[in-house]
Formats: structure tokens, sequence, C-alpha cells
């Protein structure tokens, strides 16, 4: 995609399927959580910057700070982004996030497909159909009374009761909570997910174990285009 011998920075990139170009951000000899190779940004969005929620994410405030959500209930919101028709064999990326009321983690859903609501929290997929990179899971909290670890993360202490991911999902997510309380309460959890520290970081839980949290790298199976 970039000239090896180029600096990292931003290039205009040709997209493979209709030779319009796009400004993307390379990383030419490697990335510091991603590894060695050229990597190109595909998707990114920080509100702190002062960039907006994609398209099909809606933006709501609380305490004065934005988040995105989804935009319907109950369902999926998908977003799409796009790698200019390049190939793609591996993926890296992060999500920074928080925990809005009481997320069930794997727990109950009403749809076990990849095409479906599988869990609380975010899934990275690609394809058509789709093909599972990556699921970010939520549980409702790692303090929990023994009727309510149905809905922890299975990593979490005790979480031999939590619902287990479908088995396209396999070992590839990560699993947090950031209620650190027996109850819930109508408000956005302050500590942020996957990061190895917080609520989910007790005795008896493995949700903290990989240091590379909330960073995920991953190899396709079979190289893809979208």
């Amino acid at each position: 995609i970039c000239n090896p011998h180029s600096p990292d920075g931003w290039y205009w990139i040709q997209n493979r399927r209709d030779g319009t170009v796009s400004r993307r951000l390379c990383f030419i000899r490697g990335h510091p959580h991603c590894g060695n190779g050229t990597w190109m940004r595909i998707g990114h969005f920080d509100l702190n910057r002062g960039v907006g929620c994609p398209s099909n994410l809606n933006t709501f405030t609380y305490n004065n700070k934005q988040y995105c959500r989804r935009s319907v209930e109950g369902v999926c919101s998908s977003v799409y982004f796009d790698s200019l028709g390049n190939e793609i064999k591996e993926v890296c990326g992060m999500i920074e996030a928080y925990q809005w009321i009481s997320p069930d983690a794997f727990y109950a859903s009403s749809s076990q497909t990849i095409d479906g609501p599988y869990m609380d929290g975010i899934s990275i997929t690609h394809g058509s159909p789709r093909q599972h990179i990556w699921s970010y899971a939520v549980g409702l909290q790692e303090n929990s009374r023994q009727d309510h670890n149905y809905h922890k993360c299975p990593c979490s202490s005790n979480g031999s009761a939590a619902a287990s991911p479908p088995n396209f999902v396999g070992e590839d997510y990560y699993c947090d909570t950031g209620n650190p309380t027996a109850t819930w309460d109508l408000l956005v959890y302050p500590d942020r997910l996957w990061d190895s520290s917080g609520a989910s970081c007790v005795s008896g839980s493995t949700c903290c174990d990989n240091p590379d949290q909330p960073w995920f790298r991953k190899k396709l199976k079979t190289p893809s285009t979208d």
C-alpha cells in the first residue's frame, strides 16, 4: 500500500475499486501495538478531538461528556470502514468505551448468529457473509449476587455460571465490566473498559490477564478487501 522506505504519516491512497483517492494514516515501519510491517488506518473516531459519531450511531451526553451508542434498541447498529479495496491479511485495533446501565455480556441474547445481537458490546467483523474478527463484551458487574452470575463475563470471578460466547467467537474476545457493586444504576460507569484495570481485576478473575488490552491483533483466515 505504502512505500516501505517512506516515513510514517498521512498518504493519499488509491481506491482499487473505483480509482478515487482518500487520505489515510500509514505506519510504514510498524506500529507500537500492532507490530512490524506496514499498517493503514481504515477506521478511527475520537469524540475528545471533536470528531462526531459515525453514521448509524447516536451521540448522547452524560455529565457533560459525549458518547456514541447504537441508534436502535434490541438490535445492532453497524458502522462500515472502507479498506479502499486493498487486501487485508491482518487486523489490529482498539476501542475505548464505558458501561451504560446493565449489559449482560453473552447472556440471554436473542441471537447466536454473527448477524444478530449475540452479546452486549461491540463486534468487529469483515466480509459478506460476515466473518468474526474480535468481540468486546460488557458484563453486568463483578461483585454480583449469585442469581446475577449468568450476566457476568465468562472470565470473571464465579464466571463459571456465565453464558459462554458463541462458537464463532472462540477465544477472540475481551470482556469487562465497569460496575464494582452488587447492584446497578441508570448511569455511565466511569471505569474505562478493557484496559486491564478496574472492577474486573480481582482475585479469581482472568479478565485482566492480557496486558495488551484494549488492543487486539488477528490474522485473517482468508485475506479480505471488506
